[in-house]
C-alpha cells in the first residue's frame, strides 16, 4: 500500500503569494525590510 496521506493541506492565498513574490524580487531574503518587520512584530 503506497497511498500518500497528507498531514495538512496548506491554505496559501494570493496575499501570501504576493508577499513572497515581493520579497524575492527585492533581492533581500534574510536582511531586508520584511525581516525587520517580522522581527519587530514577533519580539
Amino acid at each position: 500500500m503506497n497511498q500518500f496521506l497528507p498531514f495538512h493541506v496548506p491554505d496559501i492565498g494570493e496575499e501570501e503569494i504576493q508577499s513572497v513574490v515581493e520579497t524575492l524580487r527585492s533581492g533581500w531574503l534574510t536582511t531586508g525590510s520584511k525581516t525587520k518587520q517580522f522581527e519587530a512584530e514577533f519580539a
